[in-house]
């Protein structure tokens, strides 16, 4: 009876990888690697290179298949993406695969180790969507183009474990595939009551897988945590926390929330900012401490300024208002102003003084004459008359001299 059950899995694999020798080879050298914040997600599937996936692995008392170490957990380090012909030996046609260091890691002390059978760069799988799906390590599997684990998809991953059930004689009677919940389960209902129950993140990520067979070559899988694959969380505002400005040309300061989005124990670093300019974005650049900004000539008002940062998960913008107050226009120094007012009013004091005591002064002389007249008589405040000066004497007359013609008539 087993002897029959192996021809017709041979026979049913045989029939299922016949069409692949009928499709042209045709080998693409392209690959998916880390590039920084330019980094992409490997085609077809939702994994990105340098993204760490850690799950749990544990096992029933009497498993003949391995080992599973207690207070050890595994971590998919992805490396990288490509279009390849080849897994485990050549394929007829191209399809896409991941490769992973697959670790063995200790949850007290932090060694890590490569899990049996695997090394630096180990491929573990393989996928073309018009064939089929092909894996050695069942943790991740291909979503369609939406980013999501198709029926499509579901339907050829449960295919390739049934093939496999067969090879580890892990014979169950019925199965199912539930594709709201990303998941298939195998189960025997006439003997030993056995299971196998696999169940998917909508991205393709094992979360769950369950069984009782005692010689089928995996733990139970747990996944414990996935990277959180989030565009950039930030805020920004003027350098001092304000959001009213007295000038047009201020600094921006730009905060960055702290984040391991690829989930590599690292505090993530690779980021690139703009800003709008109006209508214009600038350039991407690396996002500095502080960001030298100008209004421009502008008047009184408010002014929204927009702002994206991204790393390779995706770009996320945010806008501030600003309000632009001009400072008040100087007025005159007010010390000066005060003084010459001061000097104006003692000035104006002095006048006013000055012009009392004259009008006291001539009313003093005025009541002083009265008193004086009424006490002396009129006669004798009359004022004495000067002397006449002497007449003086008379010169006696010079005699007339002769006149010229005279004189002239004489000497002849």
């Amino acid at each position: 009876m087993k002897y029959s059950k192996k021809i017709i899995l041979i026979s049913t694999l045989i029939l299922m990888i016949f069409p692949l020798f009928l499709i042209p080879r045709t080998a693409v050298a392209q690959e998916w690697t880390y590039d920084g914040i330019n980094t992409e997600n490997i085609p077809e599937f939702s994994v990105y290179p340098s993204e760490w996936y850690h799950h749990n692995g544990t096992a029933k008392s009497g498993w003949i298949k391995g080992e599973i170490l207690p207070g050890n957990y595994s971590r998919i380090e992805i490396i990288k993406g490509n279009i390849t012909d080849t897994f485990g030996g050549s394929m007829p046609t191209t399809g896409t695969s991941v490769y992973v260091n697959y670790w063995v890691v200790n949850a007290t002390s932090g060694e890590k180790s490569y899990a049996p059978h695997t090394g630096p760069n180990f491929q573990i799988n393989w996928w073309n969507g018009s064939i089929g799906y092909a894996f050695r390590v069942p943790e991740i599997i291909p979503v369609a183009a939406n980013g999501k684990v198709s029926e499509h998809i579901l339907n050829n991953v449960t295919q390739m474990y049934n093939a496999m059930f067969g090879t580890y004689e892990c014979n169950y009677e019925h199965n199912a595939t539930y594709y709201n919940k990303y998941s298939f389960h195998f189960w025997n209902s006439s003997y030993n009551n056995g299971y196998f129950i696999a169940n998917f993140t909508d991205d393709g990520i094992l979360k769950r897988l369950e069984h009782t067979s005692m010689n089928f070559p995996m733990p139970n899988i747990t996944l414990i945590s996935e990277p959180a694959q989030l565009s950039p969380d930030f805020d920004f505002t003027t350098e001092y926390d304000t959001l009213t400005v007295n000038s047009t040309e201020f600094k921006l300061n730009i905060t960055i929330t702290d984040a391991d989005n690829n989930n590599d124990e690292e505090i993530d670093t690779d980021y690139l900012y703009r800003i709008q300019n109006g209508t214009i974005w600038t350039d991407w650049a690396t996002p500095p401490d502080l960001l030298d900004w100008d209004l421009g000539d502008v008047e009184t008002g408010n002014y929204t300024i927009t702002m994206e940062v991204k790393n390779m998960y995706g770009v996320t913008q945010k806008e501030v208002t600003i309000e632009y107050v001009p400072p008040k226009k100087e007025g005159p120094d007010i010390i000066p102003v005060i003084i010459a007012v001061i000097i104006t009013c003692i000035a104006v004091a002095a006048v006013a003084i000055a012009l009392i005591l004259r009008r006291r002064i001539r009313g003093e002389k005025a009541v002083t004459k009265e008193i004086v007249e009424r006490e002396i008589p009129p006669e004798k405040l009359e004022e004495p008359e000067e002397p006449e000066e002497p007449e003086k004497p008379e010169e006696p007359e010079k005699p007339e001299e002769p006149e010229e013609s005279e004189k002239i008539e004489d000497e002849t």
